[in-house]
Formats: C-alpha cells, sequence, structure tokens
C-alpha cells in the first residue's frame, strides 16, 4: 500500500509536491524487477514474469500473408489480472517514420510517437499522462517518465537464448500494478515497433 507522501506524488491532480520523492537514478537499485519471455520462438505471444510468476501477457494477432508496413496495424491484446488492451498501431509522416498506438479496453488512450518512435507523450484515461523516451540502437534502453521528468519503468534489451525479450524495472514504488503492466505493454510493444526485440 503506497503511503500518503507517494500518493501525494502520483497524484496527477496534487498541486503541492515539496514532499515529491527524490529524483532516482537508474544506478539506484530499481523497486521491482520483471522481465518479457516469449514461450515459443514461432508464436507472437509474451508472458510479463516475476519470478515464475505471470503478472500481464501481450499477444499479437496472426500476421496477415501480405501487408505493407505503412499501413500494418499490429494489433495486440494485452491483459493482467485486473485490466485488458488493444494495441493498434497508425503510422504518419513520411514513410511512416512516426506512429500513434492506440490503446483501447479498461482504460484508454494514445501514445503519440515521433520521429523513429525516439520519443512521445502516453495519454491514458484514469492515469498520469507518461513521457516515453526510446533508444536507437538495439541494446539500448527505453524508459517511460512523469511529466516531472522521473523515471517510472525502464526496459532493457533481453537475451535470445533465455528466450527473455526485454527486462523490465520498476522505478517508481508509488505506481500502482494495473499502470505497471499497462506502461509495460506498451513498451514492449514499442520495441517490437522499434526492431529492438529479439525474434
Amino acid at each position: 500500500m503506497r503511503t500518503a507522501r507517494e500518493r501525494a506524488c502520483y497524484d496527477p491532480a496534487a498541486y503541492d509536491c515539496t514532499v515529491r520523492r527524490q529524483m532516482q537514478t537508474f544506478d539506484e537499485a530499481p523497486v521491482d524487477t520483471l522481465f518479457w519471455y516469449r514461450p515459443e520462438r514461432m508464436k507472437q505471444h509474451f508472458e510479463l514474469h516475476r519470478d515464475q510468476a505471470v503478472i500481464a501477457t501481450l499477444e499479437f494477432d496472426p500476421l496477415p500473408s501480405f501487408a505493407w508496413e505503412y499501413t500494418a496495424r499490429h494489433p495486440a491484446s494485452a491483459e493482467t489480472a485486473d485490466g485488458k488492451w488493444r494495441l493498434t498501431v497508425v503510422r504518419r509522416g513520411f514513410l511512416g517514420m512516426r506512429a500513434d498506438v492506440h490503446v483501447e479496453g479498461t482504460n484508454s488512450g494514445v501514445l503519440e510517437a515521433s520521429y523513429l518512435l525516439r520519443r512521445g507523450t502516453l495519454t491514458i484515461s484514469e492515469m498520469p499522462d507518461h513521457q516515453w523516451f526510446g533508444g536507437i540502437a538495439k541494446l539500448s534502453f527505453d524508459v517511460f517518465k512523469d511529466l516531472q521528468g522521473f523515471p517510472v519503468l525502464r526496459l532493457e534489451h533481453g537475451n535470445y537464448f533465455e528466450r527473455v525479450n526485454a527486462h523490465v524495472s520498476v522505478e517508481s514504488g508509488a505506481t500502482p500494478p494495473r499502470v505497471v503492466a499497462l506502461l509495460a505493454s506498451v513498451g514492449l510493444y514499442m520495441r517490437l515497433l522499434m526492431n529492438k526485440v529479439y525474434e
């Protein structure tokens, strides 16, 4: 259960954040560590694990026989104990270098991503907005931050031989579990769009 201080800092309507948590650097120990695992290489089904427990899943619809990447929606379903969402992407701009990731379900919204999907803002109902910062290199990390610039959730490269597609570090203890699952799902989805996930 979150403390009164954590609730005040997480509440997007809170105006007095003198009690806001100190900025956490990536050198500090994360609050929680998870990982995305792919049980079968031939299936686009991913499981978010905490140790041996599965706490969320992300599964893509079967691929069509032919699709132009610019118009492909890449529909996927994310699910956790208390939430379900459908994720799709709409490319825009020159050669589809920018994109909007639409989220529909338990709570809905969109991640509007800029050139090469490196920056964006995730706006979802019933939760604070988050900023997306994606790295270009395949082995680079990606992170969601709150609007004050504090890291909330970070995704790093996995291990092909262990079928681990990404390691997930929860950097903010004030983040509700459902929000963690949604951010982790959208984060993996973005990494797949950026071709940063081991197939």
